[in-house]
This record gives C-alpha cells, structure tokens and sequence, in this order.
C-alpha cells in the first residue's frame, strides 16, 4: 500500500464511522506515525508504506473511527501558540477558549507585575499562553484534580516555563489564600455542561473528556456561583475576573457575580457569535 493509498482509504474508513472531518484525521494520524510534514507527504505520496508503519497507522485509524478523540491518540493539541500535552485526564483544550487568553491580555495591558490565578487549569493550557505572553506576570493555577496537575506540570517542563506558573491542587481559590485581596485578575473556564447537553455532545467528548471538567458538582451554574464570592475576596479594588461561559448563560452568570458585589463590564462572543467571556471587576469603592 502506497502513502496516498492507505490515505484514501482509511479516509473513507473514518467517513463512514461518522467522523467530522475523516481526510483531515487520517492524515493527522498518517503523519504523526511517519513523523512527516505535510510537504513530504505529498512529495512521498507514491511511495510505499512500510509494514510497521502500515500497521500503526491502521491502529490509529481504527480507534479514531471508535471515535477516540484524535488528540488522545497523537497526544497533543494546539492552543493559542504552544504545542500542549493532552491525555484522558484533561479536557482537550478548545479555540474558543483562546478568548479568554486574549481577553486577559487586554485587560492585563497597563498593569506591570501582575499577579493572576487560572482557576480550574487542567492541562494547563490558559496559565501556559498566559505566561508565555507575559514574562513579568506571576502566574498561579488551581485544580481539584492531581492526575490534571501532573499534566500541566509536564506541559510547562516541555515548553520552558516550569518556573512560570506555580500549579497547586485545590478547590477554586483556596490553595491561593495568602492571595486575599491582592490579586490583578482571576481566569476561570469551569465546568458548566449539563447533564441533559451531556448526551448530546459529540461521542470524542462525552466518552472520553473528564466529566468532571464538563459537569459540575451541581446545577451549570454552581462553579460560577462558589467563584464568584471568592473572587470578590481575592481581587483587589479594580482587579478583575474573566470566566468562560456557555451558550444561554450570559444573564444567570452576570446575576451571580453581581450578587457577589463584583461589577460586570463586559462581555466577549467567540467567532460564532455566541457569548462566550463574561468579565467583571471588584468596584473601586
């Protein structure tokens, strides 16, 4: 079986498992085996495919087309401009979270030193861009789950900024209480599917991405209502939070982190147009 071949094929294979976008994967997973760019594929198209090679690939291919997420089986993903370790025991960093990097970068824009916590981390992935981007910011990241740490530990060894962020295991901002009242903002992507979203989902993410990084402990609403009291303790006057939210929670968020005293300035949709970045600040008075 020649490159091209086994690329055509396995393409079907996976566009009649119902994959979305089965060329797209196949070659993913073809280069991924090979260790090739996309240049070489194309230039090595009609050259056979070594036995081995053959073999892992059609391995991949065919967990792909039992709709294990892709990124679980090439081990990574992609998010804002860093190559991030992914595993069963984060959630796959999604583009439209990329929003709430750029929407900490702007609000972060005019202050020197910041001093910022990402609640909720996982792989690490909005600490990581964050810190990347801003070299003078302190920069802490909370999460419940230790298996979820170990990987955003990893991923911050694997890019060089293992002394950027300080990862600590706990619930919302308790393991940054000597914070109290001095931070400059606070970035969150909580849970916030429910259970009746939840059997909708696409099958790479209902059976494989951690529930717990999906569903909260509760009603969509209850992360964002134990935050958001907590972060009008932690902020100083005038610091600031940005929380991810989902489609139809711009008004029940802005009525819990207003009835925590914090005032909403703010909101930013994603490319679809869909709210997507909720941000308030501690008031000044």
């Amino acid at each position: 079986m020649t490159v091209l071949e086994a690329l055509r094929r396995s393409g079907a294979r996976l566009r009649s498992a119902g994959v979305p976008s089965p060329e797209h994967d196949a070659e993913v997973l073809l280069r991924h085996v090979l260790g090739w760019d996309r240049a070489r594929l194309v230039a090595e198209g009609p050259a056979p495919l070594a036995p081995a090679d053959e073999a892992s690939f059609l391995r991949l291919v065919d967990e792909r087309g039992r709709r294990r997420p892709l990124q679980h089986l090439t081990g990574t993903q992609w998010f804002w401009k860093l190559e991030l370790r992914v595993t069963p025991d984060v959630l796959v960093p999604r583009p439209e979270t990329e929003l709430l990097v750029e929407t900490a970068l702007e609000l972060l824009e005019d202050v020197e030193r910041p001093l910022v916590v990402d609640v909720g981390t996982g792989s690490g992935c909005i600490a990581l861009a964050l810190a990347s981007e801003r070299p003078d910011a302190t920069v802490h990241a909370t999460d419940i789950s230790e298996a979820a740490l170990a990987v955003a530990r990893d991923n911050a060894l694997r890019l060089g900024l293992d002394g950027r962020v300080t990862f600590r295991r706990g619930d919302i901002l308790e393991p940054v209480g000597a914070l109290t009242g001095r931070l400059d903002l606070i970035l969150s992507n909580p849970p916030y599917v429910s259970m009746a979203e939840w059997h909708t989902l696409a099958p790479e993410v209902r059976l494989h991405d951690p529930r717990p990084a999906l569903i909260p402990p509760g009603d969509r609403l209850s992360v964002y209502r134990r935050l958001a009291p907590a972060a009008a303790r932690f902020l100083h006057r005038g610091g600031a939070l940005a929380v991810e939210i989902g489609r139809g929670m711009e008004d029940e968020v802005r009525r819990e982190l207003e009835g925590a005293g914090l005032q909403v300035t703010g909101v930013r949709p994603d490319l679809a147009g869909i709210p997507r970045v909720l941000i308030a600040r501690r008031p000044m008075g």
